[in-house]
């Protein structure tokens, strides 16, 4: 029975008896956040309820009802359909029902059936459906992976769930066509694969902030602090290319965001990716995207970058010995004002020698002025049983060359015990170029630092978007 009234719907919700609730962690208007008697944390879209085979056949033939009409229909017409429809079939509603029916059909309608209410959480940094059976997860910041009281039990509803997200792009999960990468409308980054690459169909989708972070922000949330930020804002206007290494979800990408501002907003920027996330306040950029089925790959753009007179590239991420090579081919060629790029590294030496294992010529890594290191942990407390996830920047070193070979002089080490950055050396290679570019001596130089220091903290607190960041520190 139950997968008929699935079958109809195309998902199913499932009640989670208020008994079992230890404590509820969050609530909305839509979800709530619970932690059951066995510590396990749940997930739940309380907005739409577990329905009935009858609920549910009246939900799929009002949703019948409006994919027949001729004319579009918006949300405000969905409560006029349900009420024509019972009308018509002489059925009575309550109260409850009605508004759980409105909700059900809008979202089927105009969106992709309960998951949206995934999508439309903020906090929620990923999701991901696993198969038939088995409850849909979500990543929660602060919390790692949750399961949710989302069920898909059909496979040609994971499937048709795809479908629909990526038909915005031409794409279909089909036997000849068994994995998928598309992009939402909203920005978020849709994967799916379905047998025979997997053994059930799959649906993985990253989602991005709307309103991406400052430089601010990052230092309120301790993933950085004031003195580095300044530094590093100093480096960016004297033009030193920088690499981002960390594991995944570390938030190499926010950084990249955020780091941008310092970028001089008349500036020509192009940025290479396989999914678009880089989002910046610069109004000259130009996207270039790989694209498998034209057989475009992130090597092929990196090299076209060296046509298009760049003042700045930015390189979504470096995975293969090709693009590796191409990233360090713009920095020798010595175009523009900087090359930047991410990198999966947990600290910058390996990060040197991941790039060497790349075929990387030593001398030739000399070219990268800085190296951030961020990672992403669970942080541990046994003594509240509490666990927590941490995204925090680790390292920040600059390259120094020592008789042709690449040295890093750590400039900021993150303190596991304190859970702070500190200061560990002083940089000689940057903060030349700084003094250089600026005509600073070393006394103007330290008064620099602390200046901007001081404005970058006086900004916290003030909610200042990237856009407002960029133009107050513009110049």
């Amino acid at each position: 029975m139950k997968y008929k009234s699935e079958e109809k719907l195309g998902f199913t919700l499932k009640n989670f008896p208020e008994k079992r609730k230890k404590r509820i962690i969050e609530k909305k208007d839509y979800i709530e956040l619970i932690q059951d008697f066995n510590g396990e944390l749940i997930y739940l879209i309380t907005v739409i309820p577990e329905f009935s085979i009858e609920e549910t056949e009246i939900i799929n033939r009002i949703v019948e009802q409006i994919q027949k009409k001729e004319n579009k229909i918006n949300k405000d017409d969905i409560q006029r359909e349900i009420n024509f429809f019972c009308e018509k079939e002489w059925i009575k509603l309550e109260e409850k029902q009605e508004y759980f029916i409105n909700k059900t059909v809008e979202s089927i309608v105009f969106g992709f059936g309960a998951i949206d209410f995934l999508l439309k959480d903020n906090s929620i940094e990923e999701i991901s459906v696993i198969g038939t059976k088995k409850p849909v997860f979500v990543f929660k910041k602060n919390f790692g992976w949750i399961k949710t009281n989302l069920f898909y039990f059909l496979e040609e509803n994971i499937i048709n769930l795809a479908n629909k997200m990526s038909r915005t792009i031409g794409r279909r999960l089909t036997l000849q066509n068994p994995k998928l990468n598309s992009v939402l409308p909203n920005g978020e980054r849709i994967n799916a694969v379905m047998p025979p690459v997997s053994s059930s169909p799959a649906i993985t989708i990253r989602k991005f902030k709307e309103k991406p972070f400052t430089p601010v922000e990052l230092i309120e949330n301790k993933t950085f602090n004031s003195e580095l930020m300044s530094f590093l804002w100093l480096a960016l206007q004297t033009d030193s290319s920088i690499l981002i290494a960390g594991n995944t979800g570390s938030g190499k990408t926010t950084s990249m965001n955020a780091l941008f501002s310092f970028v001089d907003k008349k500036e020509r920027i192009i940025v290479t990716e396989e999914t678009p996330e880089i989002v910046l306040p610069q109004k000259h950029v130009i996207k270039l995207a790989t694209s498998d089925n034209l057989g475009t790959g992130m090597q092929e753009l990196i090299i076209n970058t060296l046509r298009m007179r760049p003042d700045r590239i930015i390189v979504g991420e470096i995975r293969e010995k090709k693009e590796a090579k191409a990233f360090i081919d713009t920095l020798l060629a010595g175009q523009g004002k900087g090359s930047y790029a991410t990198f999966h590294a947990l600290t910058g030496n390996e990060c040197i020698t991941r790039m060497k294992n790349l075929g990387l010529m030593e001398m030739d890594l000399n070219s990268i002025d800085l190296i951030l290191v961020q990672k992403r942990w669970n942080s541990i407390d046994l003594k509240k049983g509490i666990k927590k996830e941490q995204r925090h920047l680790i390292e920040a070193s600059e390259t120094l060359n020592y008789k042709g070979k690449v040295m890093l002089n750590t400039l900021f080490e993150f303190d596991f015990q304190k859970r702070k950055l500190i200061k560990k050396n002083e940089s000689l290679r940057v903060k030349n170029k700084i003094k250089q570019c600026f005509s600073f001596n070393e006394k103007e130089y330290k008064n620099e630092i602390k200046k901007r220091k001081k404005l970058l903290e006086q900004m916290k607190g003030k909610n200042i978007s990237l856009n407002e960041f960029h133009e107050k520190i513009s110049f």
